[in-house]
C-alpha cells in the first residue's frame, strides 16, 4: 500500500477540496427524474402540462411537495463532497431518507385521491407511468451510494 500525504495517514487534498461522488450525483438525478415524470403529461395537442402545479403550489397546495426537491438538491450538493468526507456522505443518507419519505408521502395522496371506480384495479389507471420505478431505483441508488460513501470516506 503506497504511502499517502507525508505519513499522515490522510489521504491527499484535491484541489478546491471538491471529491465528487458521482453515484450519488447520479442517483439523485434519476430519482428527481423519476419523481417529476409522473407530473408531465401529454395533451392530446402534444403540448406539455405540469399537473403536479396543484400539490407543489403555494397558494393552492401548501407547497408541501417542494420538500422532496429540497431533499434532492441537498442530495445534489453533498455529492460534491461525499467522495472524501464522512459528514457530507451521512448528510447524502439523510437526503436519500428525506427523498424517499416526502415522495412517498406524494404517491400516498395521490393514490388517496384515487376515487370510486368500476374497475377492479383504479390505480392501474392512475398516470404514473414508468416514473414510480424510475424514482424507486434512484432513491435505492442514492442511499445506498450514501452507506458507500461513508464506508470509503472512512477509510484512511
Amino acid at each position: 500500500m503506497a504511502q499517502q500525504s507525508g505519513g499522515t495517514g490522510r489521504r491527499p487534498e484535491r484541489p478546491g477540496g471538491i471529491a465528487l461522488d458521482g453515484v450519488m450525483l447520479t442517483a439523485a438525478l434519476i430519482a428527481l427524474g423519476g419523481y417529476l415524470l409522473p407530473w408531465f403529461k401529454q395533451s392530446p395537442r402534444y403540448q406539455w402540462w405540469y399537473s403536479g402545479w396543484e400539490y407543489a403550489s403555494l397558494s393552492t397546495g401548501g407547497g408541501w411537495t417542494l420538500w422532496t426537491f429540497a431533499w434532492i438538491l441537498l442530495a445534489v450538493v453533498v455529492s460534491f463532497w461525499a467522495g472524501d468526507s464522512v459528514p457530507a456522505a451521512m448528510t447524502g443518507v439523510v437526503a436519500g431518507v428525506g427523498t424517499l419519505v416526502f415522495s412517498l408521502a406524494v404517491v400516498a395522496a395521490s393514490f388517496g385521491a384515487v376515487g370510486e371506480r368500476s374497475a377492479l384495479n383504479p390505480v392501474a389507471g392512475m398516470p404514473f407511468g414508468i416514473g414510480l420505478p424510475v424514482l424507486a431505483t434512484g432513491a435505492g441508488l442514492l442511499l445506498a451510494a450514501g452507506c458507500r460513501a461513508i464506508v470509503r470516506a472512512e477509510r484512511p
